[in-house]
């Protein structure tokens, strides 16, 4: 597992590759259509952020959060985590929401305890979103592979 410096409050980026499409049933949401690609997930914590990644990145697990359902599939792995120590996870996504290079799966997913459309986004170009997140302040902080971006 990795070991991420514990930080009070920090907001972290999830980049997924999905292997090829999918149809997923995620909780109350219902069914999402995950085409094959890759999309970054927005998300914080309080407290100790390893924990919350080791959570992410474990495969068994109680599917609680909309992002479990996503991850729990065996065509889909996390690729690399960004980090940034401030919690800002509202306003990068409204950032992405915005952005043509970005698109939209399923409104609601990962934000349903704030006013956003969404947390979860296809990325349409990988350059692209790796300027925004620079831009941000986040910083890659594993790779589960060769460099990503």
């Amino acid at each position: 597992m990795i070991n991420v410096i514990k930080k009070s409050e920090a907001t972290y980026i999830l980049v997924i590759n999905v292997s090829e499409d999918l149809k997923i049933r995620v909780g109350r949401l219902g069914e999402a259509f995950f085409k094959e690609g890759d999309y970054i997930y927005i998300g914080s914590a309080r407290g100790c952020l390893e924990t919350r990644l080791q959570r992410h990145l474990r495969k068994e697990k109680r599917i609680f959060w909309h992002i479990d359902y996503l991850l729990d599939n065996q065509k889909v792995k996390v690729l690399q985590i960004w980090t940034i120590d401030k919690k800002v996870e509202c306003q990068t996504a409204e950032v992405f929401c915005q952005d043509p290079t970005t698109k939209i799966i399923k409104k609601g997913f990962g934000s349903s305890d704030c006013k956003c459309l969404t947390h979860l986004f296809f990325i349409k170009d990988k350059k692209k979103t790796e300027k925004i997140l620079k831009k941000i302040g986040f910083s890659v902080y594993y790779s589960f592979h060769n460099l990503y971006f």
